[in-house]
């Protein structure tokens, strides 16, 4: 029996005690009205029907805002009146689905809508099968099922024109100018987790600081996407204002999506990393842009304390990637040193997203302003 079940027995009770003691007859009619549907709800639902519900899929991945269903097997044995569906907690569902007269009937199927209007990866389900009267006094849960997972990937929009175009021609130019030796590229200054190896000290003592020679093989045609979770890089518009723009930091999920599907199909590789303390690097090749995706989706803005900005330049070395991209909006000054320190690993493109996000030069470093996402395909 429901709350609102016992409550209509505690008021039928009350009210039928109350007339009665009080020579009301109109109370102990209301009592014994409150009385007679519970009754009568029990009747209905003297005969509890049998049965099964199973999910047909364990995980599910959509994009951020497309419509998206879940399918549940069904098998009901018995009567078959007042059935419902019912996703989440019996006492507090987040939905309920009546099942349709046509299903009322041995196997079954289902299709139970979804929210998607919010990135991230949650919990489907429990699903449960429930058996009740119309007025809501008596419930009986018939079947049970756990659900699966539910991954809210990013939108990602298509992209017009590399961003990389303007480095990787310069980067052809300076591979040809070395066209005679095979494997050494450049000079570089040496970052912590450098092979001490590949110090070259004579060049070291000359400069007065550590470098290390760069190799050919070191620099493929991928392409590494770092993505500025610090929330202080997303702070609202105001002279006192101290709070995050989480729409802006969602526009500039969309824009490390769009990036990295584009690039996908440009690079041998494409590697994504975050700004966050002990951030792990997740890599994927043409044509498989789903773990890039998978990961994007539960990444979260975090306060300073918990970002490294200065990881960065021994992170992206150690993808040896030929470019890198930083997606932020308006980064701090700790993130601005780390960002010019990228530059001498690997060509480098800094994206700001956000009306506001102009200001601020970064020297050496290409600069590419957009409002969100769509405004990739205007470059």
């Amino acid at each position: 029996m429901t709350v609102r079940g016992a409550g209509l027995v505690l008021a039928a009770a009350g009210l039928s005690i109350w007339g009665w003691r009080a020579n009301w007859p109109e109370l102990v009619a209301l009592g014994a009205g409150a009385g007679a549907l519970v009754v009568l709800a029990l009747l209905a639902t003297l005969r509890t029907p049998r049965g099964t519900v199973r999910p047909d899929q364990a995980s599910v991945q959509v994009v951020r805002g497309q419509p998206a269903e879940v399918g549940l097997s069904l098998e009901v044995r018995g009567p078959r009146r007042w059935l419902r569906v019912v996703d989440g907690p019996v006492r507090a569902p987040l939905r309920s689905v009546r099942l349709p007269r046509s299903a009322r009937t041995g196997a079954a199927s289902l299709r139970m809508p979804v929210d998607t209007s919010e990135r991230g990866q949650r919990p489907l389900g429990p699903y449960s099968l429930v058996h009740g009267d119309p007025w809501g006094i008596v419930r009986r849960v018939v079947a049970s099922a756990d659900g699966g997972v539910l991954t809210v990937r990013p939108r990602s929009l298509r992209v017009r024109r590399s961003l990389t175009t303007a480095f990787r021609e310069g980067e052809s130019d300076s591979a040809s100018r070395r066209s005679g030796d095979q494997h050494f590229h450049a000079l570089r200054d040496y970052v912590l987790g450098d092979e001490p190896r590949s110090v070259h000290w004579r060049s070291s003592a000359r400069a007065g600081k550590l470098v290390v020679r760069q190799q050919v093989s070191e620099a493929s045609t991928g392409t590494t996407i770092v993505l500025d979770v610090d929330g202080s890089a997303y702070a609202t518009s105001g002279r006192f204002s101290t709070s995050w723009d989480t729409e802006r930091f969602e526009s500039a999920v969309e824009v490390a999506a769009s990036l990295a599907t584009s690039q996908l199909g440009r690079a041998e590789q494409v590697h994504l990393v975050t700004t966050a303390r002990g951030a792990r690097v997740t890599s994927a090749s043409a044509g498989a842009a789903g773990s890039l995706l998978d990961a994007l989706a539960t990444v979260q803005l975090l306060p300073p304390v918990d970002t490294a900005a200065d990881e960065l330049p021994v992170v992206v070395a150690r993808t040896r990637a030929a470019h890198t991209i930083v997606i932020t909006s308006v980064p701090d000054p700790r993130t601005a040193g780390s960002l010019r320190r990228l530059a001498t690993i690997a060509p480098l493109t800094v994206v700001r997203v956000g009306a506001d996000a102009a200001g601020g030069s970064l020297p050496g470093v290409r600069v590419v302003d957009v409002p969100d996402a769509a405004g990739l395909g205007d470059l």
